[in-house]
């Protein structure tokens, strides 16, 4: 069975605490975390590129990864921005 990668945009609620927002982002548990990076986009704002994996078979499976995203606290926004297969 083959796996799906996907790549989120996120908005922290607090660009002060965006340590506290990677580290929850790590302890998401509907997806296998990949990755996560820091990235400006203007005047001192930043958002974090996150990519998880996901099963490829599982249709609800990227779906329960963003709404448990948008659960956390420290985010504002989490939004699916790419998805391919692995």
């Amino acid at each position: 069975m083959g796996k799906t990668l996907v790549i989120y945009k996120i908005n922290a609620t607090d660009m002060g605490k965006m340590d506290e927002t990677m580290a929850a982002i790590k302890k998401v548990r509907s997806a296998e975390f990949r990755d996560a990076k820091r990235v400006p986009i203007a005047f001192g704002a930043e958002i974090i590129r996150a990519a998880f994996t996901v099963p490829e078979k599982d249709d609800k499976a990227v779906e329960q990864l963003t709404k448990e995203l948008n659960t956390l606290p420290q985010v504002e926004e989490a939004a699916m921005q790419e998805m391919t297969l692995v």
